[in-house]
C-alpha cells in the first residue's frame, strides 16, 4: 500500500490543531496502520524522549475511541513506548485520517508500566455524558490490551 495520507488532529470541537504526513501501511474494514516519522526537534512525556526522526506506526480505528502510537526509536525495531489518545472514532478517507482528541492519554513503558495523563483536561472538556462515557471505556480497553506486554499483538486489532 504504502501511499502517502495526511494525519489530522482536532480538537474536541472538531477544529484542526496539529497535522502531519504518513504512509499508509495497511487498511482494513477495522482501520488503518500509518507510518509517521515524528517531525518535532524533541518532546518528553513524562521518562520518554520522542526525538526527531523516531518512527511512529499509528494504529487508527472506525469505531473505537482511541487510537494507539508505537514509538520506535528512529528506525530500529527498539520500542521506546506506546502513546494512545483517548479520541472519537477516526475518519479514515482515501487521502487523510482526522480524529477529535478528547485529552486523556496513556502511556505504556516497554516494561508493562500503564500512565494515564491529562486528567484534568479531560475531566473540564465540553463533551457530553456519552462521549465521557465512552472514551472511559476506551480506556479500560487499552488498559486491558496493555496488560501483558509479552503476548501484545497490535496487528490483530485490525
Amino acid at each position: 500500500m504504502n501511499e502517502q495520507i495526511k494525519i489530522i488532529k482536532k480538537n474536541e470541537a472538531g477544529k484542526a490543531v496539529f497535522q502531519y504526513d504518513g504512509q499508509m501501511i495497511r487498511q482494513s474494514h477495522k482501520g488503518a496502520l500509518v507510518s509517521a516519522i515524528f517531525g518535532i526537534y524533541k518532546v518528553t512525556e513524562e521518562e520518554v524522549d520522542f526525538l526527531a526522526g523516531d518512527v511512529f506506526h499509528e494504529y487508527y480505528f472506525y469505531d473505537k475511541w482511541f487510537n494507539i502510537y508505537e514509538i520506535h526509536a528512529g528506525d530500529s525495531p527498539l520500542i521506546k513506548a506506546w502513546y494512545c489518545n483517548l479520541c472519537r472514532p477516526a475518519e479514515i478517507l482515501p487521502d487523510r485520517i482526522s480524529y477529535e482528541d478528547l485529552a486523556l492519554d496513556l502511556l505504556i513503558y516497554p516494561d508493562g508500566k500503564q500512565s494515564i495523563l491529562d486528567r484534568e483536561e479531560f475531566r473540564v472538556l465540553h463533551i457530553n455524558a456519552h462521549e465521557r462515557r465512552m472514551a472511559l471505556e476506551g480506556l479500560s480497553e487499552l488498559q486491558n490490551i496493555f496488560k501483558s506486554i509479552e503476548s501484545l499483538n497490535l496487528k490483530k486489532l485490525l
